[in-house]
């Protein structure tokens, strides 16, 4: 008796080839996307994930200028995100403005808000912090949620990061 295998086949759409882990690019309502694929999914539901997400979780905090760049109305955000803190949801947004290169997981040349001590003031994805790659987000951002705050905070743009394998490296 034979069975039949769906090794490498997409787990949602269960007719394309899966492929190999990698990064995506697509254009949707004028955005240039990148977004990571995994293993288990093909290119095609990949992007229609994103665009599901994004029209749930995102579609009313993106605006889209002419040139084709987002824009983030951070006010609005200010509420989404005070609302839920710790939520699925707020990830999933987070995963769409990182996406879009709003937000990014890499620290060096990007925008961090500091406070005292210092501790980071950037929004988290569950366990990673986060950095604003443009300027003007970090502002927006910071006057919306550290305004009334007691402490001392600041934006920073980090020139250059020294990884833990290039600082233990023998000479």
């Amino acid at each position: 008796m034979t069975t039949k295998t769906t090794d490498g086949l997409c787990y949602k759409c269960k007719k394309n080839q899966a492929g190999k882990y990698r990064d995506i690019y697509f254009t949707y309502l004028g955005l240039t996307v990148e977004i990571f694929k995994d293993g288990l999914t093909c290119a095609d539901c990949a992007e229609a994930s994103w665009i599901e997400n994004f029209e749930e979780n995102a579609k009313k905090f993106i605006i889209i200028l002419k040139d084709g760049k987002p824009k983030v109305n951070w006010p609005h955000y200010g509420k989404f995100f005070i609302e839920s803190r710790f939520s699925y949801r707020k990830e999933k947004l987070h995963d769409i403005l990182i996406s879009l290169g709003i937000l990014s997981l890499r620290p060096e040349g990007n925008w961090e808000i500091v406070s005292d001590g210092p501790i980071g003031l950037n929004p988290r994805t569950f366990l990673l912090y986060l950095y604003f790659t443009h300027k003007e987000d970090a502002i927006a951002f910071a006057r919306l949620e550290f305004a009334n705050t007691m402490y001392q905070w600041e934006i920073r743009q980090i020139g250059e990061v020294i990884k833990k394998d290039d600082v233990l490296k023998e000479k």
